[in-house]
């Protein structure tokens, strides 16, 4: 490690661990780049210290900056544990999952956002369960990691859990086409009510640029393993599967959605969101929506078209046993 200099370096570029490696294979595709401030101290108050806010400028630009760290991790243990998943088939050699967790998430973790320059707000969220229940939070990420630290990031986390009651029949039939893992789907029943096998959240970025993509989903199965007694926890990131053009494509391949890979959510969960959703589900719970930005959204005139409609109901009105006198004298 050691400091920029600042009068002969303006910029300095490092490939990761992992970098190196997909650049050696020709697979290295950089797709965009962000600006972090995580080494800038911006009010000094946090430490102890004061200053005139002229000299805060002055300040952030002589203070010495150190070169990239590009290792936060055992480079031996790292390399121990992708080798013996390579080696049994679990991973592919160039597969992305091999990434260090601690360079991938711990290394630049929170790039410089955006705000709404008509609000002297700092961004926040909003998150709605409008169904399911919030069962915990905090304001921290925590992984422990192979070295036997922990990394914690300032990220907030909000858990919900969701209990899903199966009864399982005896199997009628070997026929392993119509089977996975010994039953076929005919021989279960999901004995949850359907108004408790989803959760559905509605979230809002405050004080920020309201524009036509506003986030970025991703999601990770955190995998476990033991090692003399500890607990060592490891990101594994899957992928949404690219669905086929059905406008376009002449016909569809039974298997092209890969609900069967491990590596893909949709082999967990089945993750819709905003115009995916059912418009009958989204009316249910959410039939009043405000405009945001420039975009209008129609959801709210044909929500009211649904309920109206739901409240209209037939009845015999020779069956109405609301206006019966009672037994006759």
């Amino acid at each position: 490690m050691e400091f920029f200099n600042k009068k002969e370096e303006v910029m300095d570029l490092k490939l990761t661990q992992f970098g190196r490696f997909l650049l050696s294979k020709g697979k290295f595709k950089p797709v965009f780049y962000s600006f972090f401030d995580d080494n800038i101290l911006y009010n000094v108050e946090k430490v102890g210290l004061s200053e005139l806010q002229n000299e805060s400028e002055i300040r952030i630009k002589e203070t010495p900056t150190m070169h990239h760290q590009i290792s936060f991790s055992s480079l031996e243990k790292e390399f121990n544990s992708n080798y013996n998943k390579v080696l049994s088939g679990e991973e592919s050699p160039v597969s992305e999952d091999l990434q260090r967790t601690a360079e991938k998430h711990y290394a630049l973790p929170q790039p410089i956002g955006s705000s709404d320059f008509n609000s002297e707000y700092s961004p926040s969220w909003t998150v709605n369960f409008l169904n399911g229940e919030l069962t915990g939070s905090v304001e921290y990420l925590s992984i422990s990691e192979k070295t036997g630290g922990k990394n914690t990031q300032i990220i907030p986390q909000i858990s919900s859990t969701t209990e899903i009651e199966i009864q399982s029949h005896t199997p009628t039939t070997s026929n392993s086409d119509e089977y996975e893992n010994g039953f076929s789907a005919a021989d279960r029943t999901v004995l949850t009510d359907e108004e408790n096998l989803f959760v559905l959240l509605k979230l809002n970025e405050n004080n920020g640029l309201f524009q036509k993509k506003n986030f970025d989903i991703e999601l990770y199965e955190i995998e476990e393993e033991d090692q003399d007694g500890t607990i060592i926890e490891t990101l594994r990131p899957l992928f949404f599967s690219s669905l086929p053009d059905f406008e376009t494509a002449e016909t569809i391949v039974e298997n092209s959605i890969p609900q069967e890979d491990v590596t893909h959510v949709e082999y967990y969960f089945d993750v819709f969101v905003d115009d995916e959703i059912d418009e009958k589900t989204l009316c249910n719970y959410d039939p009043y929506n405000k405009k945001m930005g420039v975009f209008a959204d129609p959801r709210t005139e044909s929500c009211q078209e649904i309920i109206d409609a739901s409240k209209k109901k037939n009845f015999d009105i020779y069956t109405d046993e609301s206006d019966y006198p009672g037994e006759i004298c």
